[in-house]
């Protein structure tokens, strides 16, 4: 028997295992963690900007049979230097609320399993071997371990979006559509049997009336511009057509000088972004401070690098090439632009859903389109694109659930437990 045929006996076998077996066990684990008088939960916060649980933890906590816990972790991806940047900004933004909170105190993590002893866990990414060595999903296979993706997904679902071992093993997934669980279905061993529509998590945020004004400029004369570059900054291959901050950097700059009395800018980079410039040979630490520390300090820019469902709500347009941001800047209804010099390259590996996203975009692929985006459009108001932007909106971004995207969530962990 050749080495194909076996592995195809063993996939076979982690299929059946994982649709006729393991659903079984899970539902045992559930049942038994049900009737527990106090169930432990923990949250991993990785940083501001892809922390997604403020509202299930919110409602959760208030459940007296749950005990919740924010336990802070960190990439290994990331620099020592944004690692603590991360830290610190988390640390002010539970601070400020509140909330009490678990610090990343040692190299290897606080140690969850034997001082938690955690009953479910809520990761911010499936992936493995990416945090500390005690807060990695594989010490928790026998747990109940839930995801609720950071982003809404535009790409084709793939090993990496929806088939991993945290996919496959999740108690709970919880996806904005059913169009992102009927192509995780396609991919996944289990059929993507775990994954339930909710709503996109940050949904509740933007549907509500509250927001806090976080521009530096109050006066509404001036234009809002958000410009959110990827962290992609290689030069060949199919990333160049997702490359864009380094013939960016200046440009923009020299934009938010040259109409200081119409427009602000505020500067929101991917997280990973000033570590890829730390290692880039023309930047290093010193000369990616200085840039940063410039949009900080001009009159009409400011430096985002936290949550941004303020930032998102109270702007008037944005330029981006952020996957994540594809769907989620949607989610205002408000225009927007993709920059790729080289758009048809990079829709490849686009889903329908992340076509169809990227088509109530304004598409940007040199200075010149950039200038005209935000001399027509933003400064402008003309906006071809308002209509089918709602549309868009109304027919696909808008989950068929009742309630809130987090008491929807809260309410299918309980019934699930037997509660």
């Amino acid at each position: 028997m050749n080495n194909r045929i076996l592995l195809n006996i063993r996939h076979q076998c982690i299929i059946f295992y994982l649709n006729a077996i393991y659903p079984a066990i899970l539902k045992y684990r559930a049942r038994k963690v049900g009737k527990k008088d106090k169930i432990e939960v923990v949250f991993f916060a990785m940083n501001v900007a892809m922390w997604r649980y403020q509202g299930v933890y919110d409602l959760l906590s208030k459940e007296n049979r749950f005990n919740c816990h924010i336990v802070f972790t960190v990439p290994k991806t990331f620099t020592k230097e944004q690692q603590a940047a991360d830290l610190k900004q988390m640390r002010e933004y539970f601070g400020s609320k509140g909330i009490e909170y678990i610090d990343h105190e040692e190299e290897a993590g606080f140690d969850v399993k034997n001082k938690i002893n955690p009953d479910i866990l809520f990761y911010p990414q499936p992936y493995e071997d990416i945090f500390s060595k005690n807060h990695d999903f594989s010490l928790f296979k026998s747990k109940l371990l839930c995801l609720i993706p950071y982003s809404v997904n535009v790409a084709f679902h793939n090993y990496w979006t929806s088939d991993l071992v945290f996919h496959n093993l999740a108690w709970k997934v919880y996806c904005a559509s059913s169009m992102e669980q009927h192509n995780a279905a396609k991919v996944a061993k289990n059929h993507a049997r775990n994954w339930i529509v909710s709503g996109y998590c940050n949904l509740d945020k933007y549907c509500n009336n509250d927001f806090h004004d976080v521009w530096k400029v109050k006066e509404r004369s001036l234009k809002r511009l958000i410009w959110a570059p990827h962290f992609t900054i290689a030069q060949v291959s199919w990333f160049k057509a997702r490359s864009n901050f380094l013939w960016m950097a200046q440009l923009m700059l020299d934009i938010a000088e040259q109409r200081k009395d119409v427009l602000q800018i505020a500067f929101k980079p991917h997280p990973r972004l000033k570590s890829e410039l730390y290692r880039h040979p023309d930047w290093g630490e010193e000369k990616t401070d200085e840039y940063y520390q410039r949009w900080e300090d001009m009159v009409n820019t400011q430096l985002e690098t936290g949550d941004f469902v303020d930032l998102f709500k109270t702007s008037d347009a944005m330029i981006h090439d952020c996957g994540s941001f594809t769907a989620e800047y949607l989610y205002v209804n408000k225009p927007v632009a993709f920059v790729s010099d080289n758009i048809e390259q990079l829709k490849i590996p686009h889903s329908d859903f992340g076509l169809a996203a990227l088509d109530q975009h304004y598409i940007l692929k040199d200075k010149d389109d950039v200038l005209a985006f935000i001399n027509d459009v933003v400064l402008g108001g003309n906006d071809p694109k308002k209509e089918q932007r709602t549309r868009f909106f109304e027919t696909v971004l808008r989950p068929d659930v009742t309630g809130t995207t987090s008491q929807f969530i809260v309410d299918d962990i309980k019934k699930s437990l037997g509660l």
